[in-house]
């Protein structure tokens, strides 16, 4: 276990968080949600690799990780928002479809 170690992971976790955001922009949700799960499983691996060492040396790719990921969420609730709202307009539609139908 080392720095070191936890660099490697934390740099693939940028990696991962950054395909993740270029998939969400274009809006490939699933392939959002496996290298999702996938920076995620990097995260914990540094954290396990910095069992007993000082994370400060990782700061400033740690904040950046932050930032990335607080983005990639903000596209997703967007996304998630707007798929709700579809939902709500499909169902409306549908209910206007069933009433005309029923008064004609």
């Amino acid at each position: 276990m080392s720095t070191e170690a936890a660099r490697g992971h934390l740099e693939e976790g940028l990696v991962l968080v950054d395909a993740a955001l270029a998939a969400a922009e274009s809006g490939e949700w699933e392939q959002v949600s496996e290298l999702d799960a996938r920076c995620r499983e990097a995260a914990k691996a540094m954290a396990s690799e910095l069992q007993g060492y000082d994370p400060r040396p990782l700061l400033p790719d740690l904040v950046r990780l932050r930032e990335r990921h607080r983005r990639l969420l903000a596209l997703a609730e967007d996304h998630r928002d707007e798929l709700a709202r579809a939902s709500r307009e499909s169902r409306r539609g549908r209910q206007g479809a069933r009433a005309y139908e029923a008064n004609t």
